[in-house]
């Protein structure tokens, strides 16, 4: 019955998988390259970063900005974003073969189009904007220029980011699997770490009921553990692996395409990087030991599918990822992995089963829950003390455990108590309310003061925070320390390349820097004879940035700025200037 049962399991997994998994990509689409130079990456798709799976490829563009940037294809701008943070200045074409391509981090756009743009910029008097275009409203041609590349939003240096999505569902595509994008690649994946887990209190590694790390030697189709350990293991374990893959002529050290696990031959693992889906990318927190990731900055991919893990790049998944050894007998494990290019490397172990004795010879490692609240992930769980509240919907968490809380002292800088709330190495999947009653405070100051986060209880930082009738409250996923801080102090504007009754005839535009230590800068509004103009705001600089229009004129110009950061404190700078 136990088998049938088992059986019947592995089934419905496998039909699961089936059901998300996408229709195959269309290698023989008629693109081209979006640049004219060689193609070099900083980064795959499906590469695993913070909170994300990375949704596109990071074209490295010669350590520069300004190189061309062109239409893989025929068809129309559907849409034009700008932002601080995240892409930056970013452009959307819509094919007629029903994809969409995505180029980033841009620094402007094709002349007939920065102008578009520009003055929809200045009819909204805003940097930050966001532009949609009918169907064939603004058409572009295969090879056609479109923008040039830039540094913008939150890149962290000069390169295109790239994406192909499906229109319909806009589920990001693997661009290096279509064949106008291939690139030189003979490298195999690096296969760096191993990991084990005992998935519950009766497994044990090595006679420990412990997770075992292990550093690995060798390349390619030969990766093995280093020093050949002996290994054990009785029970229910899972797996884990850290690995990077290279590239010909560059040195750095991007994600993988698959990763596969055998036992004894059989396939029980299959995780693939063919699409993403941005509904479901923050999964990627439990796709990793998350844990030793914010330990060590090293990401380790684990085999076992958490409870609410919906993710839909497992292709094939066995028993959730869990191997049990009931055994005494030697069991192969292989792991597989390749890169879009079809490099592939393996790690081969081998483990020996341990026949659990009975439960006396397990040790009681049951958590005390009087430590803490137990909270089940599967179900809405709360903590209200003291002045604090937080509600966590269900399935805020990957996994049930105890909820560590902890109510300490405030210090100088504080205006309530400081509150522990659990941990930074346990990941928040969904957002959670948060609110504070602060400390008695004046009238004047009630509405300077802020929720503030701290991982390590030590660097506190801002978190968007309303006053509600006194009541601080803010949407979160980190859990860590909070407390609340007040802020009185305003922006602090800085000249760059001009100054009260500066000639600036021979210059091309005026730069100034805006920065705000606290709670950082919410609006900016700069004016030129009382006209408002258009800064280019570059937050990774703090700088702001007016290029030379019809609006600057012969003379005397007087230019002024009004800066406002996240809690209303205001700073004004304004001077003469001679054009």
């Amino acid at each position: 019955m136990t088998n049938r049962i088992l059986f019947i399991s592995i089934l419905f997994i496998l039909i699961s998988v089936g059901l998300f998994a996408q229709k195959p990509i269309n290698k023989d689409y008629k693109f081209r390259p979006p640049v004219d130079i060689p193609i070099y990456l900083s980064g795959t798709f499906g590469e695993l970063r913070s909170n994300h799976f990375h949704s596109g490829i990071d074209i490295k563009t010669q350590g520069t900005e300004g190189k061309a940037v062109k239409s893989i294809g025929d068809g129309w701008v559907s849409r034009i974003n700008i932002s601080t943070g995240g892409y930056g200045k970013a452009i959307y074409i819509t094919h007629y073969n029903g994809l969409v391509s995505v180029y980033g981090h841009l620094q402007r756009f094709e002349d007939s189009i920065q102008t578009i743009v520009i003055k929809k910029q200045y009819s909204k008097e805003s940097f930050t904007i966001q532009m949609f275009f009918e169907k064939d409203e603004l058409q572009v041609k295969k090879g056609e220029k479109i923008a040039y590349s830039g540094n913008t939003g939150g890149s962290d240096g000069p390169h295109l980011h790239f994406e192909i999505r499906n229109e319909r569902t806009q589920h990001p595509l693997n661009p290096l699997l279509f064949n106008a994008f291939k690139i030189k690649d003979y490298y195999r994946p690096k296969i760096t770490k191993l990991a084990i887990y005992p998935v519950d209190k009766y497994a044990k590694i090595n006679g420990a009921n412990d997770t075992v790390f292990y550093e690995l030697s060798g390349w390619g189709i030969e990766h093995i553990i280093a020093g050949n350990p002996k290994i054990t293991i009785s029970g229910r374990v899972s797996f884990g692996i850290s690995t990077y893959d290279l590239m010909n002529e560059i040195s750095n050290k991007n994600g993988v395409f698959s990763t596969k696990l055998y036992h004894d031959s059989l396939l029980m693992y299959d995780l693939n990087m063919s699409s993403l889906s941005f509904k479901t990318t923050r999964f990627v927190n439990s796709l990793i030991d998350y844990s030793y990731y914010i330990k060590s900055k090293t990401r380790i991919v684990r085999t076992q599918i958490d409870t609410n893990n919906i993710l839909d790049n497992y292709r094939t998944i066995i028993n959730n990822g869990i191997v049990e050894f009931n055994d005494t007998l030697f069991h192969k494990m292989r792991y597989e992995v390749r890169d879009a290019n079809n490099n592939v490397s393996e790690l081969s172990f081998k483990v020996r089963g341990n026949i659990i004795g009975n439960s006396s010879e397990v040790p009681d490692v049951e958590i005390n829950k009087l430590a803490g609240k137990y909270f089940l992930n599967t179900k809405k769980n709360f903590i209200s003390e003291d002045s604090i509240k937080a509600d966590f919907e269900s399935y805020s968490f990957y996994q049930s455990f105890i909820f560590d809380f902890k109510i300490l002292n405030g210090d100088s800088s504080s205006y309530s108590n400081i509150y522990q709330l659990h941990n930074q190495y346990t990941p928040v999947h969904k957002y959670f309310n948060l609110s504070i009653t602060p400390d008695p405070i004046s009238s004047a100051l009630s509405y300077k003061v802020y929720i503030a986060y701290s991982p390590d209880n030590v660097d506190y930082f801002f978190m968007l925070t309303e006053n509600e009738n006194k009541i601080l409250k803010t949407k979160s996923r980190l859990l860590g320390y909070y407390k609340v801080m007040l802020d009185t102090i305003p922006p602090i504007i800085t000249e760059q390349n001009f100054k009260e009754g500066k000639i600036i005839s021979n210059q091309k535009n005026l730069k100034i820097e805006i920065t705000d230590e606290q709670t950082g800068i919410n609006t900016c509004r700069a004016t030129l004879n009382d006209v408002w103009i258009l800064m280019e705001y570059d937050s990774k600089k703090s700088l702001l940035t007016y290029s030379f229009d019809d609006r600057i004129i012969k003379g005397k110009n007087t230019f002024n700025l009004v800066v406002e950061d996240m809690l209303g404190n205001k700073s004004e700078y304004s001077c003469d200037i001679i054009y």
